[in-house]
């Protein structure tokens, strides 16, 4: 095209070249008229071969132009056919289909789907917004959304799922094994005998671990570390780790052994280092929680544990030498503080505010002035004639605080004592809390993901009859025997444990005693402890009216509500609970009702056969192994029966 033009150019050109000569020849020749006309026509022919050259030329431009046109239109509709991908375009207002090409007819045809306005809206509900994979026969597609030209795209990305698949499978997964209780079973054996556990531990474990192609090593004694992929990791989940947890505990009660294993597992990509600390963190979370539990988290920051296990009473020793470590630890971080502030949770109990005027007395030995911090629109009957008992006493009278004034009094330096509770949502007033830097938690609930960042101390033992007893046992180092607890502070101390232990009938070991036995030397009065406890009539009447509304199910669970209309305390509820669990046939008890924060409280007991604090633990709450509780926001009643029944069902 380019060529011809510009032959068609040098052509007028010369022409052009060729006339202006011959009239310079004419003019010198010729009269001045007569070259006038001459001149005239010569451009005239000039315009003309002009003109006829640029018609000429745009037609043909036309003419290529509409080809080229064509050519392409032809080809799109080709390529449009034969292009393996779906193609569907469609009225946005009604989402019919207006049109779609062959690949998408085949497609939907040999998989017996129509396109219809119903798939279209699906694809771009459920597929596109989501970023979910389409899946059609054996393919999975990919879902891309025009919106300017109301278009959809569907690519066939089978093979690219699959890659991902199979690098997901085969990240990397890192398990750190601890035997529960082996120091407690083999302290006291022989050589020989401790040889004959040690081969049993690791017979067993080598030959789970080849069975499943896992790389296993010996740490210790009691610490094992293995390898794997996330593919057998996914299957131990799909199995809650029952083939390994549940197998070795029973294995080992028939060698009459009291083990069980814990593990810490993590997952990720390529950083080996970083997966194994967070293997390492998760084992420890395991074993605070109360051993006999497999604690599985993705390495990565924002990820949470999930919990496998638990089904088994903790059975963890604390030594001596542990409690005297924390004794001195926490001598040192309340010394560093300016004030020292103690809060249970949120409508604490008689082991919360037990445990707090513990440690009020703790600090108080070593030079340091604490308070006892309470919201009085969240006290029970028992622990409000605990703290008027509390306020009677002048020496006590300044160091129990209500909340507002608590906030008023504090300064920067202070430090923040959580008993009874590790969970920040159940503190008793999280304003207050997040106004602290530093933070120390006692407790013996089971730890769970809802946890300080960062405590400059952490005691808990799930194994302990109550946070009380871990209190006295802390004071004991302190104080070597001095009587420094007044006659109501150790009382409510004294009723605390009770609370916890049943009246001393349940989850009692012989610290339990001790503590005890160590608070009537500090002036712990029963008769004091007997009122603090007592039942009043109206509670007595809640109680029995929540007993009487129970429904047993065959596997020895059962569930009582309250009357949907009616607001109970939460002391009924739980005093409910144990009720229900006294009685023939009943592994576990459930009591439900509206409490006084306008939401659904549930209190869960077991008899040791069933774990009610990973029951809780799913619906929000949390606890003990066999004393636990959970707040239901939102719900009704019948709503929150329904979520428990549920979760129970789930529970193997």
């Amino acid at each position: 095209m380019k060529k011809e033009n510009s032959q068609s150019l040098f052509i007028i050109a010369a022409i052009m070249v060729v006339l202006t000569a011959l009239e310079i020849f004419l003019f010198s020749q010729l009269n001045i008229i007569f070259h006038f006309w001459i001149i005239i026509l010569a451009n005239l022919l000039i315009l003309g071969l002009v003109i006829l050259w640029l018609d000429k030329n745009r037609i043909r431009r036309l003419e290529i132009i509409s080809a080229v046109n064509h050519l392409s239109e032809e080809t799109l509709q080709n390529t449009l056919k034969v292009l393996p991908v779906a193609i569907i375009k469609f009225n946005p207002q009604n989402y019919n289909v207006d049109w779609y090409n062959e690949f998408a007819e085949f497609m939907f045809k040999a998989a017996e789907v129509d396109i219809s306005a119903d798939l279209v809206k699906q694809l771009i509900d459920e597929y596109h917004e989501k970023s979910k994979y389409f899946p059609l026969s054996d393919h999975f597609y990919s879902v891309d959304f025009d919106k300017a030209n109301d278009i959809l795209y569907l690519q066939d990305v089978t093979n690219e799922k699959q890659l991902a698949s199979d690098l997901s499978e085969r990240r990397p997964v890192i398990g750190a094994v601890a035997i529960d209780n082996y120091d407690d079973v083999t302290d006291p054996l022989s050589e020989s005998q401790r040889s004959r556990i040690n081969s049993f531990i690791t017979n067993f474990l080598e030959s789970f671990s080849d069975a499943r192609h896992m790389y296993l090593r010996r740490q210790s004694a009691d610490r094992y570390v293995f390898f794997t992929n996330y593919q057998v990791l996914s299957d131990l989940m799909k199995e809650h780790f029952t083939t390994l947890l549940d197998d070795f505990r029973k294995h080992a009660a028939g060698e009459k052994l009291s083990l069980s294993l814990s593990l810490g597992i993590s997952y990720g990509v390529v950083d080996y280092t970083a997966i194994g600390k967070t293997a390492l963190n998760n084992l420890e979370l395991a074993l605070i929680r109360g051993g006999d539990q497999a604690v599985v988290r993705e390495n990565e920051d924002m990820a949470r544990a999930v919990y496998f296990g638990g089904n088994s009473e903790s059975r963890v020793v604390k030594s001596r030498t542990r409690v005297r470590a924390i004794s001195s630890m926490l001598k040192t971080i309340v010394l560093e503080a300016d004030q020292v502030f103690i809060v249970g949770h949120r409508f604490p109990d008689m082991d919360a505010l037990g445990a707090s005027a513990v440690i009020r007395n703790f600090a108080a030995a070593v030079g340091r002035e604490a308070f006892i911090v309470y919201n009085e629109d969240q006290l029970q009957d028992d622990t409000k004639r605990a703290i008027d008992a509390l306020n009677k006493d002048e020496n006590l009278f300044d160091h129990v605080l209500r909340i507002n004034s608590a906030k008023k009094m504090k300064v920067e330096n202070s430090l923040l004592i959580m008993v009874d509770h590790s969970k920040i949502s159940r503190t008793l007033d999280k304003e207050f809390y997040e106004s602290f830097e530093k933070v120390v938690v006692i407790d013996h609930h089971r730890r769970d993901e809802d946890f300080p960042e960062n405590p400059l101390l952490t005691y808990i033992d799930s194994a302990a009859s109550s946070a009380t007893e871990m209190a006295v046992e802390i004071l004991q180092f302190q104080n070597r025997g001095k009587t420094s607890m007044t006659s109501i502070e150790a009382s409510v101390a004294l009723a605390g444990i009770s609370v916890d232990t049943k009246s001393f009938t349940k989850a009692t070991t012989s610290k339990t005693f001790d503590a005890a036995s160590y608070l009537r030397y500090q002036g712990a009065d029963n008769e004091i402890v007997q009122k603090l406890l007592a039942t009043d009539f109206e509670t007595f009447k809640e109680v029995n009216e929540v007993v009487l509304a129970a429904v047993m199910s065959s596997d020895g669970i059962a569930v009582a509500l309250g009357k949907p209309d009616k607001v109970y305390e939460k002391v009924s509820l739980a005093k409910a609970a144990d009720e229900l669990l006294t009685m023939s046939g009943v592994a576990a008890s459930f009591t439900l009702a509206l409490g006084q924060s306008g939401d659904i409280e549930i209190s869960a007991r077991s008899n040791g056969k069933i774990n009610v604090q990973v029951i809780m633990e799913k619906m929000g709450g949390g606890g003990h192994f066999d004393t636990a509780a959970t707040t239901f926001p939102g719900q009704s009643l019948a709503d929150a029966r329904a979520a428990l029944i549920q979760v129970i069902s789930e529970k193997d």
